[in-house]
């Protein structure tokens, strides 16, 4: 599957911009997704029914009019010094034009997001994602990859929603 192979090209990048913020991997505990966006609906249908296959489908629900899937993967995407289990599957934002790719990543900090935040004060973050009250995280972006921190892996912010939605 084509993830695979875009995964160790931007997982370099990744590293690179990590290099260049000074953001320690000893400060992270996992690249723990791989959010991955497609460029239409049927695109999203193929994506998921080849990467069923190999992982475990955790949860698909609609966000903001399009649908996101969380898929654990089994093994783990891997390169380097990072193993992946969680790919974010999401269909097309009907308000942008959309890629067939990676979107972002995702790395769990081993503090609290929001001390993590403070700790780099001059990295310049975007901090919206703080707003969220379950699931804070902040983005750093480069010229052509994004990366997202927050302080828990997919697998527990799938067990919050099905808490807080009751399910």
């Amino acid at each position: 599957m084509e993830i695979l192979d875009e995964y160790r090209d931007f997982m370099s990048q990744v590293d690179g911009l990590l290099a260049e913020n000074t953001i320690d991997k000893n400060e992270l505990k996992q690249c723990d997704t791989v959010a991955y966006e497609t460029s239409s609906n049927e695109r999203y249908e193929v994506v998921k029914a080849a990467l069923v296959r190999s992982a475990t489908l955790l949860s698909e629900r609609d966000t903001n009019g399009r649908l996101v899937s969380i898929l654990k993967m089994d093994p783990p995407l891997e390169t380097g010094d990072w193993q992946t289990p969680y790919v974010e599957l999401l269909q097309p934002k009907p308000t942008r034009e959309n890629i067939d790719g990676i979107d972002c990543v995702f790395f769990v900090t081993k503090q609290p997001v929001r001390k993590f935040y403070e700790q780099h004060a001059g990295t310049d973050f975007e901090p919206k994602g703080l707003a969220n009250e379950h699931h804070p995280y902040i983005e750093l972006k480069g010229a052509t990859i994004a990366i997202k921190f927050h302080g828990m892996d997919f697998g527990a912010v799938v067990e919050l929603e099905r808490t807080l939605n009751g399910r």
